[in-house]
């Protein structure tokens, strides 16, 4: 995701090219009033070049309406856009039920506010941690083996369970996020 992409979809609200990272970081470490830094930041802010997502919301909005992991992908590959072919890729590589869970919690999220967003998002990675191979087999197929062939379960989006999401979804961790 580009700069650009990233204030179009609501990520950022500013744009600071990277060369000017350094001096940001410097300007709010030391000249920031720690209770409006965004006044600060507007000193580095640019217009940043057109977002690509503009030409190509209508067909992203489609394909991610869908209401599970598999239909997305489904839609996906039903595209012709090069960048939805690029995603199907993407999204093949991945851990199924990482997605499915990941899905799920946006769409939880969109339902409350910030704090509930956090504690969806805690009580899945806490979940997914403890309770699920995935995450585990993620870390030895990339920095451990480095064979970057991880064995997920189940082996692909296809295979999912219909309620895949659901022990992510209900679990209640030890440890609060908040008290």
């Amino acid at each position: 995701m580009a700069g650009s992409d990233a204030i179009y979809a609501g990520f950022a609200d500013h744009y600071v090219r990277s060369a000017h990272l350094d001096e940001l970081r410097e300007a709010l470490a030391r000249r920031a009033d720690p209770t409006s830094p965004t006044e600060l930041v507007l000193l580095f802010d640019e217009t940043p070049e057109p977002s690509s997502l503009v030409d190509e919301r209508d067909w992203i909005d489609e394909v991610f309406s869908a209401d599970t992991v598999g239909e997305v992908a489904q839609r996906l590959s039903d595209r012709a856009e090069p960048a939805a072919s690029a995603t199907a890729a993407t999204l093949a590589e991945l851990a199924p039920t990482g997605l499915a869970v990941t899905l799920d919690a946006v769409r939880e999220a969109r339902e409350g506010d910030l704090k509930t967003a956090l504690e969806g998002e805690y009580r899945r990675v806490i979940w997914f941690g403890t309770h699920h191979p995935d995450l585990v087999e993620g870390i030895r197929a990339q920095l451990v083996d480095k064979d970057r062939a991880p064995k997920w379960q189940p082996p692909t989006i296809r295979e999912l369970a219909p309620d895949a999401t659901a022990a992510a979804r209900t679990f209640v961790p030890e440890v609060a996020l908040f008290d």
